[in-house]
């Protein structure tokens, strides 16, 4: 991993000037009387909770960055949990102006994100900055998913956040990859569908938030997950075998604008919030690639057994996941797409974050 470690030392300058072509459009404007002063107010809805560590380590910092770069001519008003509407919904609520801004997962938003879900393919994904860096190079303005995706969606990306590679937790015991069969894991959308059905598991789709439930009642045997999201869901006491070294997919989930909304904000605005956002998606990746291994022994400490899978039984798993990766590109080439190029693309931009 090293292209995370981009300093931000550099980027003073560029806020600085935004911050004074802020105030300059206010005082140019303060003529016009006391409604041309007011700030400029904008709602962001997300799914997670008020203190969920994404919400720390991207969202509020983005946020607060934006409103001191801006001197308090853009106040955001942040709404957890789903508060405004469902995620499955975020384009239309983006799109009817319910929200100005939103955060944007993927496997929740079906064919109009198809091509985003290439980070909750098995095996691509080996931490957080590596996926979020890739990610961010292919959906930024110009980029092959903005153009296929982003730009016909009437969304602009501000920043991005990554998940290290997705693990097994369960109620069942795990003892090797064969013993994988049959469990009953919840998925996020239906490229880890895919994946897990790969090993012969029972994927069950559902939201986050209705997780806790369905594990205490066994209705699901256990999760696919990036381990530090256990915590915010108090999933980690129902916990009593987790794997290591499984990479069953991941996810990438992204902060957008409402184009509309976007194009009406004065360029110094736009330029404040996209260089928040460049250091956001930095700095959360680290953080959050940080707290992976601490959670890892957490976990362990509280009584939950961890299986690490031998080097050959990764060999195994990497065998299963070959054709599910290929079949998600040749689908979505079938379909007007460009799933193989954007496959290619994302590996090399992986291979240039770790």
């Amino acid at each position: 991993m090293r292209r995370w470690t981009l300093s931000i030392d550099r980027r003073i300058g560029p806020v600085k000037r935004a911050i004074a072509a802020i105030a300059l459009v206010l005082a140019t404007s303060a003529a016009g009387g006391a409604a041309a002063q007011q700030p400029i107010e904008l709602k962001l809805l997300d799914r997670f909770p008020v203190d969920h560590y994404i919400a720390r380590y991207a969202t509020l910092y983005w946020i607060d960055e934006v409103q001191k770069a801006t001197g308090g001519a853009v106040k955001i008003q942040r709404y957890p949990s789903e508060s405004l509407g469902k995620s499955k919904d975020m384009l239309t609520l983006v799109k009817a102006g319910v929200t100005d801004m939103g955060e944007f997962f993927p496997g929740y938003l079906g064919a109009p994100m198809a091509l985003s879900t290439i980070g909750e393919l098995p095996g691509l994904v080996p931490n957080a900055c590596a996926a979020s860096l890739a990610y961010e190079e292919l959906a930024r303005p110009g980029g092959i998913i903005d153009k296929a995706e982003l730009v016909p969606a009437g969304v602009r990306m501000l920043y991005v956040v990554g998940l290290p590679q997705y693990e097994l937790f369960t109620s069942r015991k795990i003892e090797s990859v064969a013993s994988l069969g049959g469990l009953k894991i919840r998925s996020s959308g239906a490229t880890m569908d895919a994946g897990l059905r790969s090993v012969g598991i029972v994927p069950i789709r559902m939201g986050a938030p209705e997780l806790h439930e369905s594990f205490s009642r066994k209705t699901v045997d256990g999760t696919a997950f990036p381990i530090a999201s256990l915590y915010p869901y108090d999933l980690a006491k129902l916990v009593k075998y987790g794997t290591v070294g499984g990479t069953f997919g991941s996810s990438i989930t992204f902060y957008g604008i409402s184009s509309r909304v976007w194009d009406k904000l004065p360029a110094a605005v736009q330029a404040a919030m996209l260089e928040a956002g460049e250091r956001t998606t930095r700095r959360a990746c680290a953080l959050i690639d940080r707290d992976n291994e601490e959670a890892f022994r957490t976990l362990e400490q509280g009584g939950a057994t961890l299986v690490r899978f031998t080097p050959e039984q990764g060999e195994a798993l990497r065998a299963l996941y070959a054709p599910v990766t290929q079949e998600w590109a040749t689908a979505l080439d079938g379909r007007g797409k460009p799933g193989s190029e954007v496959l290619t693309r994302f590996r090399e931009a992986v291979a240039r974050g770790q």
